[in-house]
């Protein structure tokens, strides 16, 4: 069928399949087959055809006689997910709107597995820059990427995070107490982004705001910028950055 919104051709058969393994995935209903048809308002033949069809293609497991639960053919997946270290089209997009209008350094990070990658990064347009360090990300307290993206991880993928990564010193602004990093990612949640103020480089700050999907992250748009010029541009730079992980979120919600 053709979406009128979009103009673009569904099938009505994956789509289903898809939220079914989504809201499994979510856990937001019981797991039954008539939790979730009622959960997404497909009838229930159809969500039991369905799901049969997902467990005999390994995607959903039955457990209790009754309840779904991902299957073992969804590792696979997320072993691929997770060895791709790149970044979607409409993600790039955004970056380059980013750039275009900050002038700034700007990059995207994501999580992979228990890792933190950097997916993405455009130089900044300025005569005084900052450069992004290329390698493995790491010291994730320090930054403002890092930050954005342990405060809205799951709380077991942050503490494994944070128990393979202390939290060492790298400027006289570094928080490496545990009890002020906990306020500090408190703080970030409450205000939906993140902030280096020379946590990680003397001279240099950042913000970075989370692509949410429900309560998680699963990337974080940032830019990175000489002190001086951030503390001068800071609301600008803020709004800037919000603005396009929003419009990053809207693309995802909408397909």
């Amino acid at each position: 069928m053709i979406d009128p919104g979009s103009g673009k051709t569904r099938v009505q058969a994956v789509e289903r399949a898809s939220r079914l393994l989504m809201a499994v995935a979510n856990g937001n209903t019981d797991g039954t087959g008539k939790g979730l048809a009622k959960a997404l308002g497909l009838p229930v033949p159809t969500t039991h055809h369905l799901l049969s069809t997902l467990v005999d293609e390994g995607l959903l497991a039955r457990v209790d006689q009754a309840r779904y639960v991902l299957g073992p053919q969804v590792l696979v997946l997320a072993d691929a997910f997770y060895r791709d270290g790149s970044a979607p089209e409409y993600m790039i997009g955004a970056l380059r709107q980013l750039a275009d209008l900050t002038r700034e350094t700007s990059y995207v990070a994501a999580w992979r597995g228990t890792e933190i990658r950097m997916l993405a990064s455009i130089e900044g347009q300025q005569p005084l820059r900052v450069d992004v360090p290329s390698g493995p990300y790491v010291d994730a307290h320090a930054r403002a990427t890092g930050k954005a993206l342990l405060a809205f991880a799951r709380p077991e993928t942050r503490d494994s995070y944070l128990k393979l990564n202390p939290m060492r010193p790298l400027t006289s602004s570094t928080i490496t107490d545990p009890d002020a990093f906990d306020d500090e990612l408190g703080r970030t949640r409450e205000r939906g982004y993140a902030i280096d103020e020379e946590e990680f480089h003397a001279g240099v700050s950042c913000v970075s705001v989370p692509v949410l999907t429900g309560e998680f992250a699963i990337a974080a748009f940032s830019i990175s910028a000489p002190s001086s010029r951030f503390t001068e541009k800071r609301e600008s730079l803020i709004a800037a950055t919000r603005s396009v992980a929003q419009s990053v979120e809207a693309v995802i919600s909408t397909g």
